[in-house]
């Protein structure tokens, strides 16, 4: 009879176990897509950030090249002394 109801306590045992890993299974199925969008849009926005930031200085190189041109370009205001 020991025999018996150790084979039934193990079989309960692995039962049980093989359910909760079933469970954590499907868990982990559900969550890892969720987690690959999350981590897709974390690249993208990290990507905007730094294409933002390449914008934003050629935008002020570009304002300071047209400013620097603008002073070449205007007519020098020559002053003349009167004898």
């Amino acid at each position: 009879m020991m025999l018996t109801q150790s084979f039934d306590d193990k079989k309960k045992e692995l039962e049980a176990k093989i359910q909760a890993l079933e469970a954590e299974k499907v868990t982990l199925q559900e969550e890892i897509p969720h987690l690959r969008e999350n981590l897709t849009l974390l690249k993208l926005e990290h990507q905007v950030q730094a294409l933002e930031n390449e914008v934003f200085d050629l935008r002020a190189e570009r304002s300071n090249l047209e400013q620097e041109i603008t002073n070449y370009t205007q007519p020098q205001e020559t002053h003349l002394t009167s004898i």
